[in-house]
C-alpha cells in the first residue's frame, strides 16, 4: 500500500483571521490542479481529507479529477483547535496564542484524535483493496503521521519538526505492515 500525504495548497490569509475557514487564493487553486494532477499518475483510489476549508478545497480538485475515487471528510485529521484543550477556560481560539502547557495538552489530544483516525483508515483500505491512499491535511497533522510510521509520538514535535510546504507531498510504503518513508516535502 502506498500513503500520500498531502499538504493542502496555499490558503489566501486575507479572506479572513479563522485558520480553519480560509479559502484556497490564486496559486493555492493552481497547486491543487497540480495535486490532483500528480494524483491521477500515482492512481489514487482513497482520498482522506481534514474538514479545514483549505484541505477541503485541494481534495475537491483530486475528486474533480478523479470522480470516480472514494473519498472521507474526516473531523478528526483538523489542526489543533480550542476543543483540543479539553475546556481548559485560558486557552484561546488562535493557536498560536496558547501557552506551552496549552500546546503540550494539544498535541497529546491532537496525537490521539489523528492516530485513531489513521487507525480507521488504514483498516477500511486494507480491507477494500485500496493500493494508493492520499491523505490531506496541515502540516501538524502529517508530521503526526510522519512520527506515527517512524514509532515515534506527539512528544517528538518539541524536538523533530518536518518542512512540509504548501501542496507538497510525503510517501509512505507500507509492505506487509512495515512502514518505508520514501520522501517527505515533494513540491507540487
Amino acid at each position: 500500500m502506498h500513503v500520500y500525504l498531502i499538504r493542502h495548497a496555499i490558503a489566501d490569509r486575507s479572506s479572513t483571521p479563522d485558520p480553519y475557514t480560509v479559502p484556497l487564493g490564486e496559486t493555492g487553486r493552481a497547486q491543487a490542479e497540480a495535486v490532483a494532477e500528480r494524483c491521477a499518475a500515482w492512481g489514487i483510489d482513497f482520498v482522506v481529507t481534514s474538514l479545514m476549508r483549505s484541505a477541503q478545497e485541494t481534495a475537491d480538485a483530486i475528486t474533480a479529477r478523479l470522480p470516480q475515487v472514494e473519498r472521507w471528510d474526516l473531523e478528526e485529521l483538523e489542526e489543533m483547535t480550542v476543543d483540543d484543550l479539553m475546556g481548559e477556560p485560558t486557552g484561546s481560539p488562535l493557536v498560536s496564542r496558547w501557552t506551552a502547557e496549552h500546546l503540550r495538552m494539544g498535541r497529546e489530544r491532537t496525537w490521539i484524535r489523528v492516530t485513531a483516525a489513521l487507525s480507521r483508515v488504514m483498516l477500511y483500505a486494507e480491507a477494500n483493496d485500496r493500493e494508493r491512499v492520499a491523505i490531506v491535511a496541515g502540516d501538524t497533522v502529517l508530521s503526526m503521521l510522519l512520527l506515527n510510521w517512524m514509532e515515534l509520538d506527539w512528544r517528538a514535535l518539541e524536538r523533530l519538526s518536518f518542512r512540509l510546504d504548501a501542496a507538497s507531498s510525503s510517501l509512505v510504503e507500507l509492505s506487509d505492515g512495515d512502514p518505508e518513508i520514501v520522501w517527505i516535502n515533494r513540491p507540487a
